[in-house]
């Protein structure tokens, strides 16, 4: 479902949402938010999500020194207020099924940065036009990226804006017409 209203770019939050596994690479955007944060105060990593890490991932953020602008919530399935409430979306999987976050994010209006993994993210976001993708595991280029955006109101909402408009290809209607569409020159 397509949101209402584009965010408002006044909130200060990049957000992440996941199962809190290894595989989702939390500990990756852990390390990038340290290269970055001392020089956004304001700003706060929000990640949503709950799991067998949750524990590692909070003393990992309290050895780099972040904690205070870690901002952790528990798995909810009423995830749309905390879209509502970003900036900016995150992605730091290993790898992904996917990627349905990126959708449920852009559909909202919300730029994404996500690191290029296996599978989902290059075939969601258009690399420099709705959002960033990142080679795999790169925590350097990801808080660069991040940074692009953080520092950039306008550009959040350029890219905001077009992100919202891209993902309407994933809308059930367009997917539905392309698979009668495939059916039918199949028969």
């Amino acid at each position: 479902q397509i949101a209402s209203q584009l965010p408002s770019q006044n909130y200060k939050t990049v957000l992440a949402v996941g199962r809190l596994r290894s595989e989702k690479g939390f500990d990756l955007l852990l390390e990038a938010w340290q290269l970055l944060s001392s020089n956004y105060p304001d700003w706060t990593l929000r990640i949503v999500g709950s799991g067998e890490q949750k524990q590692a991932l909070k003393q990992q953020a309290t050895q780099l020194g972040i904690e205070k602008s870690v901002d952790w919530v528990a798995a909810t399935p009423e995830i749309a207020p905390y879209y509502a409430q970003a900036s900016v979306y995150c992605l730091s999987s290993r790898f992904e099924g996917f990627g349905m976050v990126l959708i449920e994010a852009m559909s909202f209006g919300i730029p994404c940065v996500s690191f290029d993994c296996n599978y989902g993210p290059a075939d969601i976001i258009k690399d420099n036009e709705d959002g960033f993708l990142v080679e795999n595991g790169n925590e350097k280029e990801l808080a660069e990226k991040l940074q692009l955006l953080m520092k950039d109101e306008t550009l959040r909402q350029e890219m905001g804006e077009k992100a919202r408009v891209n993902v309407e290809r994933f809308l059930p209607e367009n997917v539905v017409k392309k698979w009668d569409e495939l059916f039918k020159s199949l028969a």
